[in-house]
C-alpha cells in the first residue's frame, strides 16, 4: 500500500457515508431532545406569548432539515481536512478541532438567524437576544463534536485495517523471499556445482571439504529462518560464510571487498538475506573468468546506508532469471520501514545502496 491509499479518505468517509451519518446524528439527536422537550436551538426565542403561533412539528421538521445540514456540512469539511497532506501532526490537529468549531458555530448562527426570521412574529424580528445565540451554540455543540470525533474514528479503523494488510503483505513479502532464496540455494545448478566442488575438496583437502559442507549447513539454516528482520552482524556473518563457499569455487577469479563500520552499524537493521541476496544476483549475472575477475564490494557509508556494488561484466548467455529479487527487497523495505532502496546501473557499475535502520 502506497501513502495515497492509506490516506484515501473516500475510503472511510464517502459522500454516502456522510449522508448517512449525517442522517443517522441528526435523528438520533431530536429524538432525544424530543424526550428531554429541549431543542438544541430555541423554537420560539422570545418568551412573550404571540397570537400567532406556527405549528409545533412543522419548527421540529424545519430544525431537523437545518441540523441535518451543520452536520453533512461538518463531515464534508472534516473530509477535506483529512484528506490533505498536513507536514505536521500539530497543524493537523489545528485544522480539525479548531477549523471544525469555527465553521460549525458560523452554521448555527446563520441557521439561527434563518430560523428567527422564518419563525418569529414580526414584531420580534428586528430584536434577537445575544442569549439565543449563545443557547444555539450550546444545544448545537454536539452536532459540531461527533462528526470530528466519528471522523477520526473511522480513520482510526481504516489505518488499523491498512496496516493489518499491510503486516500481512510484509509477512507474505518475507515469505516470498526465503521461498525464492532457498529456491535458488537449492537449485539443482547450484546442488551440481556445490557437489562437485565438493567432492573434488574430500580428495584434496578433506579439512576444506568439512569446512565447506558447514558454510553450506550454516547458509541453508539461515535461509529457512522465520524473523522479518536481523541485525547488521548477523546477516554479514551469512553472507561471509556464503562469499567463503564461492571463493572454494571460484577462487582468485572472485574477491569480495568488505569495508564495514562494525563499531557503528552492527546493531542497524535489515531484513534477511538481502545482503546474501544482493551478492548472489552479482554471481548470477556476471562473468567470473581469470580474464574477468569480479569484486564484488560491500562497504557502509556515513549516512547510514550499506552499499553492494560491482563492475557489469554481462555474460554472453544470460542465466534465466525472474526478476523479482531486486522488486521483492524494495518491497520489503517500503513496508517494513516505508524506504526505499537505491538502484544505480551506470553501465559500468551496478550499485545498490540499503538503508540501515537503528535497532
Amino acid at each position: 500500500m502506497n501513502k495515497n491509499e492509506r490516506n484515501n479518505v473516500n475510503a472511510y468517509l464517502s459522500l454516502k457515508r456522510i449522508a448517512f451519518l449525517s442522517l443517522a446524528i441528526t435523528i438520533g439527536f431530536y429524538v432525544l431532545f424530543i424526550l428531554k422537550r429541549h431543542f438544541s436551538r430555541p423554537l420560539m426565542p422570545m418568551a412573550e406569548p404571540v397570537d400567532v403561533k406556527p405549528a409545533y412539528w412543522i419548527i421540529v421538521l424545519g430544525n431537523v432539515v437545518f441540523s441535518f445540514i451543520m452536520t453533512f456540512l461538518l463531515f464534508s469539511y472534516e473530509r477535506k481536512v483529512l484528506s490533505y497532506p498536513f507536514k505536521k501532526r500539530r497543524d493537523e490537529l489545528v485544522a480539525n478541532i479548531v477549523g471544525s468549531l469555527l465553521v460549525g458555530l458560523i452554521i448555527s448562527t446563520l441557521i439561527t438567524l434563518l430560523n428567527h426570521q422564518i419563525w418569529s412574529p414580526p414584531e420580534y424580528k428586528d430584536h434577537l437576544p445575544s442569549r439565543v445565540f449563545f443557547r444555539s451554540w450550546l444545544g448545537d455543540m454536539p452536532l459540531i463534536v461527533l462528526p470530528v470525533m466519528i471522523s477520526y474514528l473511522l480513520r482510526s479503523l481504516h489505518l488499523e485495517k491498512m496496516t493489518a494488510v499491510e503486516n500481512e503483505m510484509l509477512r507474505a513479502e518475507s515469505f516470498s523471499s526465503r521461498y525464492e532464496a532457498l529456491k535458488n540455494q537449492l537449485d539443482p545448478h547450484f546442488l551440481f556445482n556445490s557437489m562437485n566442488t565438493l567432492q573434488s575438496l574430500i580428495t584434496v583437502d578433506p579439512d576444506r571439504a568439512e569446512e565447506y559442507v558447514q558454510q553450506l549447513c550454516t547458509v541453508l539454516r539461515y535461509t529457512l529462518q522465520k524473523r522479518e528482520v536481523v541485525t547488521l552482524a548477523e546477516e554479514l556473518k551469512c553472507t561471509a560464510d556464503y562469499c567463503r563457499m564461492l571463493k572454494i569455487r571460484y577462487g582468485d577469479n572472485l574477491t569480495f571487498d568488505h569495508h564495514i563500520d562494525h563499531k557503528r552499524y552492527d546493531d542497524y537493521l535489515v531484513p534477511p538475506l538481502a545482503i546474501q541476496g544482493l551478492v548472489e544476483n552479482a554471481i548470477k549475472h556476471n562473468v567470473i573468468s581469470v580474464k574477468q575477475p569480479l569484486v564484488v564490494h560491500i562497504s557502509t557509508d556515513d549516512e547510514g546506508h550499506l552499499v553492494v556494488s560491482n563492475p557489469i561484466q554481462p555474460k554472453v548467455m544470460e542465466e534465466d532469471s525472474n526478476g523479482i529479487g531486486l522488486a521483492n527487497l524494495t518491497e520489503r523495505y517500503r513496508l517494513q520501514w516505508n524506504k526505499k532502496v537505491g538502484i544505480c546501473d551506470d553501465g559500468k557499475d551496478f550499485i545498490v545502496t540499503l538503508p540501515l535502520v537503528k535497532n
